[in-house]
């Protein structure tokens, strides 16, 4: 029931004993104004109901001389017995009007937005109405005011914010364009072009049937404008995963629960379109509404497109995508002109959905008559030709045991000359082909022509051994490799070791790049192969390992000198870093910051003989080298070779390099052949100025990768 009379029984049993039939003609000896809602007691703001419900009001006032209330247009006053849910308009009170002079009414609310509950009452005497918190503070103080019949006034608007019905609306974009737009009673589409429309959302026959590619992305959206919603709830499609949502900011929204949510469909099923609920979650006028979205999604696999790309040295000289199918006239071709013995390499981009069968049907090069079925294939091409067709790609794949097949025309023709860009010359070292070998081996940047025997005399090698002893050395032959036309063996009347100090020289014009340019000249040092041992550990020669303190320069095995402050003050020269590295990931950095008048040679840093870091070997021969990294600053010496890498023990032997001399900005390796050991309890490595020294501005640089082998010898 609607009425009040469980509400305010109390209440009407004050009123009537505040009433007297012996003085109900004469005018009450005090006056008095409240009134009561349903919804809010005493209250006269915050109240809220839904178009369609009713609220109940009571005017409690005492010594009313006049009463009315007034609705704004559109509602209307209601009686009789309802229950919750039923249609109200059945009870409304016929030719009432907008106003009443009863205390009780039931407003049934059929307009939304803010809807004016109005009460007019006169009293015989002032009154105040001091509001639900009673303090003159608040704003629904009310005063009465004297009229021109000399009654006192109180007229005053109890406002209801009436919600409109929540009916959930949403749509479904494809490509930034609506595909569906779905309401609680209708959904209008798009089919070929054509716009459709459903009225009979129940009737799953109705249903259309949208056919999307495997890979597809919709995005679902609420456009939900009726019954100020605030909350939603997404039920998506079973073959679907989320790629992205709008969470309007509010990252404890999940994506079931956002704006709009971008849908990818990666599975080849067939399902419904899922179902949407919009919800108002005011508690006063909380209401949801739920549709089920009456269409199917049937994904399907899209047509098999080839997709692919030909590099010629790293570039990119043809991509024939999707969308491009290259004519079979190959007078449409492109014409490529490249070098001898140059590479091509084709690259599959097509989309993998499932496995694809690639064939790469070559009509040239080295590969000429072969099908070739990786992702990314290769074909040399060693003969001279023109306008030479390069072949045909093919992909298939079997899908829902349906296959598709797309075969495309590599539109080039390929011209073979026999070119040549820059000049032949050595690459990389010169070496021998073993620690102890009468060989040397050198190679160029280009294919050789055969060479001659007159290119004999154009070499020349010299050399000492460790001790400083020249070598008689004399050149026997020179040689191409017959399986590789870039190698050159220079053969030796006698062997040379890896300790020893040997060069080799070219002079000569004779031989040749297959486009016929000479070799340059060349004096390079031979670079001696060494499969020895490493003394230093990995740890150690690279600084890799943190000994536990910052103390000592921070690497473990290693000790750094420091200035002369307090232990806990102490500035180290050299300290372990990751700021550059040219082996792992450390290496040790020497700085210093300022002018400096005076760098000790003792600002060192030394392999410690108390952390694990011995030099136990035996006597013999040693290849020393350090890489450093030198930035810019620059020193004061009196000496050019003011740099050292240092070997102690009963002997000390070391090699000096010119500091200012070293390039900057890269790695360099700088190195020494000594003999060394046998080695003691207090052998070490030493890395220090060799003298005293200046420096000019800051000065940093770094070292690594220390490296100590043993060296074979004559």
């Amino acid at each position: 029931m609607r009425k009040l009379r469980f509400i305010y029984i109390s209440i009407l049993a004050l009123l009537v004993l505040g009433c007297n039939k012996d003085n109900e003609n004469e005018i009450p000896a005090h006056s008095d104004i409240s009134w009561y809602t349903e919804a809010g007691g005493f209250a006269h703001s915050n109240l809220a109901r839904e178009v369609g419900q009713s609220l109940s009001f009571m005017d409690l006032s005492q010594g009313v001389y006049t009463h009315e209330w007034v609705l704004d247009s559109g509602n209307f006053f209601i009686e009789g017995d309802f229950v919750k849910g039923e249609d109200l308009t059945n009870y409304i009170i016929p030719n009432s009007g907008l106003s009443s002079d009863a205390y009780n009414v039931n407003v049934l609310f059929m307009e939304e937005g803010l809807q004016g509950v109005r009460l007019h009452n006169r009293f015989y005497h002032p009154v105040e109405y001091i509001g639900f918190n009673g303090s003159h503070d608040v704003a629904d103080t009310l005063t009465s005011y004297l009229d021109e019949e000399g009654m006192w006034v109180i007229d005053t608007t109890l406002y209801v914010d009436v919600y409109g019905v929540v009916e959930p609306e949403m749509i479904v974009e494809k490509d930034g364009e609506v595909l569906v737009h779905v309401t609680a009673d209708s959904m209008i589409y798009m089919e070929n072009g054509e716009q459709k429309v459903i009225t009979d959302l129940e009737n799953k026959e109705l249903w259309p049937v949208f056919e999307i590619e495997y890979g597809t992305e919709l995005t679902y959206k609420d456009v939900t404008t009726k019954g100020r919603t605030d909350s939603r709830t997404w039920i998506f499609p079973t073959h679907a995963t989320v790629n992205g949502y709008d969470n309007e900011g509010n990252n404890a929204l999940e994506a079931e629960n956002a704006v709009s949510v971008n849908l990818q469909f990666n599975a080849f099923d067939k399902a419904s379109g899922g179902s949407f609920e919009a919800e108002r979650t005011f508690e006063t006028v909380a209401s949801k509404a739920k549709i089920t979205l009456p269409f199917m999604i049937d994904v399907v696999a899209p047509a098999l497109k080839a997709n692919f790309k030909v590099y010629h040295r790293g570039v990119e000289i043809l991509h024939i995508d999707e969308n491009n199918t290259p004519s079979e006239d190959i007078f449409t071709w492109t014409t490529l002109d490249i070098a001898l013995d140059d590479e091509l390499v084709f690259e599959d981009l097509t989309t993998e959905i499932v496995t694809l069968n690639r064939a790469w049907a070559f009509e040239s090069g080295n590969r000429n008559g072969e099908t070739a079925t990786e992702k990314t294939e290769t074909n040399l091409y060693n003969e001279i030709v023109n306008g030479a067709k390069i072949g045909r790609f093919t992909v298939s794949r079997t899908i829902n045991n349906e296959e598709q097949t797309s075969s495309k025309v590599i539109p080039l023709l390929i011209n073979v000359a026999l070119t040549q860009e820059g000049d032949t010359e050595v690459l990389g070292d010169v070496s021998t082909a073993d620690e102890i070998s009468n060989t040397i081996l050198f190679y160029s940047n280009e294919e050789l022509q055969d060479i001659p025997s007159a290119s004999l005399a154009d070499f020349s090698v010299s050399g000492t051994d460790i001790n400083d002893t020249p070598l008689s050395l004399s050149i026997t032959s020179v040689a191409m490799n017959p399986d590789n036309k870039k190698e050159v063996v220079v053969t030796l009347d006698s062997d040379i070791y890896n300790s020893d100090n040997v060069t080799l020289a070219y002079s000569g014009d004779n031989i040749k790049s297959r486009a016929d340019i000479p070799l340059n000249h060349f004096n390079k040092e031979v670079i001696g192969v060494n499969n020895a041992a490493q003394v230093l550990t990995d740890a150690f020669k690279s600084f890799e390992e943190y000994k536990g303190k910052a103390t000592g320069g921070g690497a473990k095995g290693w000790t750094s000198s420091h200035d002369g402050a307090a232990k806990e003050n102490r500035y180290f020269y050299f300290q372990r870093t990751d700021e550059k590295a040219s082996d792992g990931d450390y290496s040790m950095k020497f700085f210093v910051d300022y002018n400096i008048a005076d760098i000790s040679k003792d600002k060192k840093v030394e392999t410690s003989v108390t952390e694990e870091h011995l030099l136990d070997v035996p006597e013999g021969v040693y290849e020393v080298s350090v890489d450093i990294y030198v930035e810019e600053g620059t020193i004061l010496s009196p000496l050019d070779e003011n740099f050292e890498v240092k070997l102690t023990g009963e002997t000390t032997y070391s090699y000096k390099v010119d500091y200012n001399a070293l390039p900057r900005g890269e790695w360099t390796t700088i190195k020494m052949r000594k003999p060394f050991g046998p080695s003691n309890s207090a052998s070490k490595m030493v890395i220090q100025f060799a003298s005293d020294v200046a420096s000019s501005g800051n000065l940093h640089f770094y070292i690594d990768n220390v490296s100590m082998r043993g060296l074979k010898t004559r």
